[in-house]
């Protein structure tokens, strides 16, 4: 494009100069002195004095000016037929130009213009952001014009306002990319900020202009409808030019409902869809267009008026079915006879089933939807109308059935630009841009009880609550919102007490564990590289497989993660697949959560941030593992109505006995877990133990070894801190001599349980013994217990002894049976 003139003596600019001096309080000084010498000129002439006719006079000179200010300068138009930067640029940007501005001045006066504050809340890009990125090189201003030029044409706006010369000063700026990285935005973005504020103008002028809705008279030849009144909603009463975008997908639909409704036919129409996707929004939609008289609309639906039936309201008015069944009989026929409603039953389900909250009129609804001589609208899910129609096929036949799908990423920030505007005003907050693109993000991946935009649209509202000050929402904001209503981890670890946790991970666990480093390692890395950012964000955290004998800590970890981590036990959803036996199960592992809230599905929709220990995952049936592959390798899952659950944002845990025995075996003979770890796994495969496909969807296979005397001895002193810390409120201590842990190790070790026995055995040699020193009273707070070897051997020898005579008195099976 050829450089642009920049004509600072043209008509344009003069007005905008004398735009640039017509202040709010100089309009309201001239309005007042309009006003004044108006009446005092009325006064004066009633009095019969002429002088009044002067006070006209002068009174004409402030009105031309608030009358020219009001009509043209406030907003002053393009200058067609002109290519000069005058001709298009921002009223209050041409008047503040010098001679000769560098982009540097030219970014100040853009910060101060109305479009520059909208870009500087929606997207941080301030006076100050600008000025220090926009050159003091005069030459280059010649450059600004031209990209300015370009972007306005690019982004279709009618004016060369602070937005669009914002996007050519960061444009110009030689690293543009990077620092808007840094900010979280694409250039792209701004393209976007500028179309934004185009729209919100546009709607702005369609609001103020007046609209033909066909008068006043336009219903005084219909009936008059008190039932319907009392039961429903008048739609088309409480239509406005509402702050709503026309998506594509609504507009075909609407198309489609006005050309169905029209029609000689069945003049009924079904609107399905699932929850969120804008169904009762395009009922508004519908509302309002049957009464824009310039709308392309068939005579027979002009004007018309929308009722919304009101369920409950019916539901509590009559709450036996024979009279709910002949008041809804007499509010369809008022609306017949009235002539000019249309009737809409919003969730129609409600109409068509049994429940709390709901009835079936089937027998009702049913000939008045056959014959067509009622205009009705009706909404519900796909899930519903299927249920609907097993049930009464002949009612699904009957309907005009119009589709409405979820909306895409572009069409659901749209319709948040949009609704935001309410928001705004009704909580008092402003929202940035990248607090859209957030809640798009994160709704998508943790809300499921909706589709787009209506996720999107319930984190923005809650997100409101989260604002910075209480006045910005970021896109912070929003991340602090889903934290707090889904229990889950969203953002980079940036708090000082978390960064401690992550980098001392490992010496947490152990602090609850004893050994399996690398178990320990590779679990702590995978935390770690999620909570950095730094991970595939479309896999679960991590995906384990434990293998190893048992009681050697396998299942201790993930309760381990879970309480140093995730915020304590709780947070670990465990299933025991040994439960898991029978094809059947698998409908069991995906089970709607109102029908078994135990479901691997029903509990991670619950608690997606969690630990899910897979325990024993050999015993399961062989479809019940094909049903995880897609879990461990796409974090997802389908539950029994085809809705898809995130696991990515939980640690996959699954252990396994299988092969125990052989590990003992390589131990006992002195090989080290790396030498024989994938022969090991191999000797899985080949016994048809796990598939290789499953064992590949895993991170990592850690080889789980037994426990050392050593390692026993720790877990001793583990157990008994245990029992410390519950003494601890007593103020109560307890001490063990370090031969009697000795004692207790070799009493409590079983190699083929691991260190299980070894809690029993420190609770009847432990515990009980505390417990009965505190009921004898010989123990008070601030005592400190020494338990000594000959006490442990006292408490567990006399077990053996009394288990020994027991044994001996038992007589032998064939006596029992002679008696």
């Amino acid at each position: 494009m050829a450089i642009l003139t920049l004509n600072l003596s043209s008509e344009r600019t003069s007005k905008a100069h004398v735009a640039k001096l017509m202040t709010r309080p100089v309009v309201v000084l001239l309005t007042l002195t309009v006003v004044t010498l108006g009446v005092a000129g009325v006064v004066l002439v009633m009095f019969g004095m002429a002088i009044g006719w002067l006070l006209f006079g002068f009174a004409a000179v402030p009105a031309m000016f608030v009358e020219w200010y009001n009509g043209e300068l406030k907003s002053l138009p393009p200058e067609k037929g002109r290519e000069s930067v005058d001709s298009w640029l921002e009223s209050s940007i041409l008047a503040g130009l010098p001679d000769h501005a560098t982009p540097n001045q030219v970014a100040e006066l853009v910060g101060r213009s109305q479009a520059g504050q909208f870009m500087a809340v929606r997207f941080g890009v301030t006076a100050n952001f600008l000025m220090n990125i926009a050159s003091d090189d005069v030459k280059l201003t010649d450059d600004l014009w031209v990209g300015a030029r370009e972007l306005q044409i690019q982004t279709n706006s009618s004016l060369m306002h602070g937005g669009v010369v914002a996007a050519a000063l960061i444009q110009q700026f030689p690293d543009h990319e990077m620092l808007l990285a840094q900010m979280h935005l694409e250039f792209e973005d701004i393209i976007s900020g500028v179309r934004w504020y185009n729209h919100i103008q546009d709607l702005i002028g369609q609001h103020a202009a007046p609209r033909r809705t066909g008068g006043i008279a336009r219903d005084w030849s219909f009936g008059y409808v008190p039932l319907l009144k009392r039961f429903g909603v008048n739609l088309s009463e409480g239509r406005n030019s509402s702050f709503t975008v026309e998506l594509d997908s609504h507009l075909r639909a609407l198309d489609q409902l006005v050309d169905t409704l029209g029609t000689n036919g069945r003049q009924n129409a079904a609107i399905v869809g699932p929850e969120g996707v804008g169904k009762t929004t395009l009922l508004h939609a519908f509302a309002e267009r049957l009464l824009d008289a310039e709308a392309h609309v068939p005579s027979s639906l002009k004007f018309r008026q929308v009722f919304l039936l009101d369920s409950s309201a019916l539901i509590s008015a009559a709450p036996g079915r024979g009279e709910l069944e002949g008041l809804v009989m007499r509010v369809l026929t008022e609306a017949y006879r009235a002539k000019n409603i249309i009737i809409c039953l919003d969730n129609a389900q409600l109409f068509f089933e049994e429940g709390v909250g709901s009835v079936d009129l089937t027998n009702v609804l049913l000939p008045i939807l056959e014959a067509g001589n009622l205009r009705i609208i009706l909404t519900m899910d796909e899930h519903r109308l299927l249920q609907i129609g097993q049930r009464n096929p002949g009612l699904v036949n009957a309907l005009n059935r119009i589709s409405i799908g979820p909306a895409s990423r572009e069409e659901t920030i749209a319709v948040m630009q949009d609704q935001l505007i309410m928001t705004e005003y009704q909580r008092k907050v402003s929202y940035m841009y990248q607090s859209l693109a957030e809640a798009y993000r994160l709704s998508e991946r943790y809300i499921h009880d909706l589709e787009m935009p209506g996720r999107a649209l319930k984190l923005l509202e809650t997100a409101a609550s989260y604002g910075e000050g209480g006045k910005l929402v970021t896109a912070n904001s929003v991340q602090q919102a889903i934290e707090q209503t889904m229990n889950v981890k969203v953002g980079v670890a940036d708090a000082g007490a978390e960064r401690e946790t992550l980098l001392n991970l490992e010496d947490k666990i152990h602090e609850r564990m004893i050994n399996q480093k690398r178990a320990v390692q590779v679990v702590s890395d995978a935390l770690r590289r999620a909570r950095a950012g730094v991970r595939n964000q479309d896999r679960p955290i991590g995906t384990f497989l434990f293998l190893g004998p048992t009681g050697v800590g396998k299942t201790e970890l993930a309760k381990a993660l879970a309480d140093v981590y995730f915020g304590g036990e709780g947070r670990m959803i465990r299933l025991d697949l040994n439960e898991y036996v029978t094809l059947g199960d698998v409908s069991r592992l995906i089970a709607d959560g109102a029908d078994d809230p135990n479901s691997l599905t029903a509990q991670v929709m619950k608690q997606p941030f969690s630990v899910i220990l897979l325990d024993e995952i050999e015993k399961a049936h062989p479809n019940v593992l094909t049903t995880l592959l897609q879990l461990l390798d796409e974090g997802i899952l389908r539950d029994i109505k085809n809705r898809e659950v995130s696991f990515r944002d939980a640690i996959v845990i699954a252990t396994s006995n299988a092969g125990a025995d052989r590990i003992r075996e390589y131990i006992e003979k002195g090989i080290q877990v790396e030498q024989f770890e994938q022969q090991y796994i191999d000797e899985l495969i080949s016994s048809n133990q796990f598939r290789p496909e499953f064992l590949n969807r895993f991170d990592e296979i850690v080889t789980f070894t037994p426990l050392s005397k050593a390692d026993l001895l720790q877990v001793i002193d583990l157990m008994i801190a245990g029992v410390n810390k519950t003494l601890a409120l007593q103020k109560v201590s307890v001490d063990v001599a370090g031969d009697a842990k000795l004692y207790l190790v070799d009493k409590g070790y079983d190699p083929r349980l691991g260190a299980r026995p070894m809690r029993r055995v420190v609770q009847r040699a432990i515990e009980n013994t505390v417990a009965k020193e505190m009921l004898g009273g010989n123990v008070t707070p601030g005592t400190a217990m020494h338990i000594s070897l000959e006490q442990v051997q006292g408490i567990l020898g006399a077990e053996v002894a009394a288990n020994s005579i027991a044994q001996e008195n038992t007589p032998p099976a064939d006596s029992r049976g002679a008696i």
